[in-house]
């Protein structure tokens, strides 16, 4: 069979229901439930500038970038699920010159992994993670201790997440 064509009805039925199918989910009514543009979760942030951090303290990556649904918060640093359902979330994180720095995932303030640097020069650190959310469940990139992440006009640290699936 050619691409883009089809020998008999039938296969072009079935290839037709098959990619209907793959691209969305239809209700009871036969109307698309698919979630538009303007309605999936998802945010993207980076950090402008180098942040002291204590113990248990979330980044607060503050210059937005993406913000759907508004779930992150830059004041806090912290992603709260407008709707359930699995997300994907991933950040990076820069030490400082020769510096350490060590940070967490925290989901509803349980830490889900970690990143730890150091090293004799600036570091990257990235980590990526999917979770099963319910609506109102928080998310943030949060310190182990007392550092400083560093960023700068380059935007070298960044927090982001988006719902893959309800």
């Amino acid at each position: 069979m050619a691409m883009g064509s089809c020998d008999t009805k039938l296969e072009c039925s079935l290839l037709g229901d098959l990619l209907e199918m793959a691209m969305k989910h239809k209700g009871q009514n036969n109307v698309c439930q698919c979630l538009g543009r303007t309605k999936v979760p998802a945010f993207s942030s980076m950090l402008s500038k180098a942040q002291s951090l204590g113990s248990n303290d979330a980044i607060k990556f503050d210059k937005i970038v993406t913000n759907i649904r508004n779930g992150y918060n830059p004041t806090t640093g912290i992603f709260t699920a407008p709707v359930a359902g699995v997300y994907q979330f991933s950040y990076t994180v820069l030490t400082g010159d020769g510096k350490g720095l060590v940070v967490y995932l925290s989901h509803n303030n349980n830490m889900q992994q970690s990143t730890w640097l150091s090293g004799s020069r600036h570091e990257t650190g990235t980590n990526n993670i999917i979770l099963n959310l319910k609506k109102g469940d928080q998310v943030a990139v949060k310190s182990h201790g007392s550092y400083i992440v560093h960023s700068g006009s380059y935007l070298y640290s960044s927090f982001s997440g988006y719902l893959i699936a309800q």
